[in-house]
């Protein structure tokens, strides 16, 4: 009879106060001294940040790694994603959903294929089908407002997810998607400065290389050409 319990009448505003106040407090104290920030009435479980995150308002985290500076804005759910640097990630976005068989199985309903946790009942014991996959998003990706990544898919440094899309396939480098399926709209830069920009890897410059060079981010020409300033991160000295 455990299972037919109805757990929503236990919940009330108090009660779920506490309980963001105790993940908000154990995420910010574990991550002391890189400035993460969690919003009001977020769920964030089974997560790993860098520096200066931001969750927004109303979120879901759950399984997801997230590089420096890459942030979430309110209303989003986010599942089993991989995310690099300075990501954005637009409001009432979602990551890696879930899937359901379209083929094969007889029906789309999770009680005939999966024993899992969320349903009232289940007819099968053990996990007939796997309906979650991984998510990743490189470096400097940036997702619109409600899209859909779906399980699996992969999102290749410097893309552009267009608002209202739903991404079904991988994203190249420095490409942009949109629509329902997302389909390639154009490149943001030619071959030559995305390549360049695939090799320099500015995301991995630390922050006095940011604040050195920011000016030379507000147009690629000026940040491909020739006086830019070196990385100043550097291999280690050879003896001599």
């Amino acid at each position: 009879m455990k299972e037919y319990i109805d757990r929503s009448l236990m919940l009330n505003p108090l009660g779920e106060y506490l309980k963001w106040l105790k993940c908000k407090i154990r995420y910010q104290v574990k991550h002391w001294g890189k400035h993460i920030r969690i919003g009001y009435l977020s769920a964030v479980d089974s997560s790993s940040f860098g520096r200066y995150n931001v969750i927004g308002g109303h979120c879901v985290v759950s399984n997801t790694t997230m590089g420096d500076f890459s942030y979430v804005n309110s209303y989003s759910y986010i599942l089993n994603a991989t995310i690099g640097r300075y990501c954005s990630i637009g409001p009432n976005v979602k990551i890696a959903p879930g899937k359901h068989p379209t083929s094969v199985f007889v029906s789309t309903h999770p009680v005939t294929f999966n024993n899992q946790g969320n349903l009232v009942k289940n007819y099968c014991t053990e996990q007939k089908f796997k309906n979650t996959q991984p998510v990743t998003l490189g470096n400097d990706v940036w997702i619109g407002a409600n899209s859909i990544i779906i399980d699996g898919v992969n999102i290749a440094n410097g893309a552009i997810v267009a608002a209202n899309s739903v991404v079904v396939k991988d994203v190249g480098a420095y490409e942009i998607v949109g629509g329902n399926p997302a389909k390639f709209i154009r490149k943001r830069f030619d071959d030559e400065q995305i390549k360049y920009l695939q090799e320099t890897k500015w995301w991995n410059n630390d922050e006095t290389w940011l604040q050195n060079n920011i000016s030379r981010f507000w147009n690629i020409d000026d940040f491909t050409g020739p006086a830019i300033i070196p990385t100043i991160i550097m291999e280690p000295a050879k003896a001599v």
